[in-house]
């Protein structure tokens, strides 16, 4: 009896041949992910140079606007004297904590505070909400 040519099966090829383009499709595959993997890697290493940069930047600029406020005269100076203080503790608490010291001191405080914590919360989310509204 003759066998039926199955269009199906053409182009398929022995059962050995099937084997090597699996293989060939699984090593391709890990290929793939490999690159994945460093892309992420790499792009992952930018965005956190990125925010150390940012980071650094605030605190340059905390710092500046501190000395500017130190450097007033009159009877508004003794408070901008006060301010100018907080902004350089500011700036100076940048400069010396990453962002992981940073979430580790908001989540203490937060647990020391979490009534003021809540309120905090609300309020920026509120003004944020304002904010994206307009």
């Amino acid at each position: 009896m003759s066998r039926e040519a199955n269009p199906y099966d053409e182009g398929m090829g022995s059962s050995e041949g099937m084997g090597e383009r699996v293989d060939d499709l699984r090593e391709r595959a890990a290929n793939l992910g490999s690159k994945i993997k460093d892309k992420a890697s790499q792009l992952g290493s930018t965005v956190s140079q990125t925010a150390e940069r940012q980071r650094e930047n605030a605190a340059k600029g905390l710092n500046r606007a501190a000395v500017g406020l130190h450097d007033g005269v009159g009877s508004a100076a003794k408070m901008a004297h006060g301010v100018a203080d907080g902004m350089e503790s500011t700036a100076a608490y940048l400069r010396d904590h990453s962002f992981g010291d940073m979430g580790t001191d908001l989540m203490s405080a937060c647990r020391r505070h979490p009534v003021q914590a809540m309120i905090s919360a609300v309020v920026v989310g509120f003004v944020l909400g304002r904010a994206i509204r307009r």
